[in-house]
């Protein structure tokens, strides 16, 4: 049985892939979600790729599922593949932070038994923990969201 669609939608996933990459519009976020996702379904297996999607805006889904699934490279080529993919000098500088800034908001857009399978499936001695160091950390609270104190 697929789990649940965690609810987070199209704008919102791209709002905060948008602010915690410090893009300047949008469309930069689509390209680097669609970068560091394809890139990721690439890596991970064809079963966690779905698994994955299914808890993901309809609209990202498919950058995991249509990806060819289960080759196996270390982190920096993976950051080589989203630099190729991303295709603006203005990204291509910096996939590392991008594919991280991604990676962060997957993990508050899926539950955490999802992100720890994937974690599992990603060797730290080839470089993945700089990619999903985020996963271990507790939770970054927006300080919009935080009500002031007098």
């Amino acid at each position: 049985m697929a789990p649940l669609r965690v609810s987070m939608d199209h704008d919102t996933f791209m709002g905060k892939v948008q602010q915690r990459a410090d893009l300047s519009n949008r469309g930069e976020a689509d390209t680097a979600t669609r970068a560091t996702l394809t890139t990721l379904g690439e890596r991970i297996e064809a079963g966690e790729a779905d698994d994955l999607a299914s808890q993901l805006p309809v609209e990202i889904d498919r950058y995991l599922e249509e990806a060819e699934s289960g080759q196996r490279f270390d982190f920096e080529e993976f950051a080589t593949r989203v630099a190729d993919r991303v295709e603006l000098d203005s990204l291509a500088d910096r996939p590392g932070q991008l594919a991280q800034a991604v990676m962060s908001v997957v993990a508050d857009a899926t539950d955490t038994g999802q992100l720890q399978d994937i974690v599992t499936h990603l060797p730290q001695d080839e470089g993945y923990g700089r990619l999903l160091d985020f996963a271990e950390e507790e939770p970054e609270i927006d300080e919009e969201e935080v009500p002031e104190r007098d």
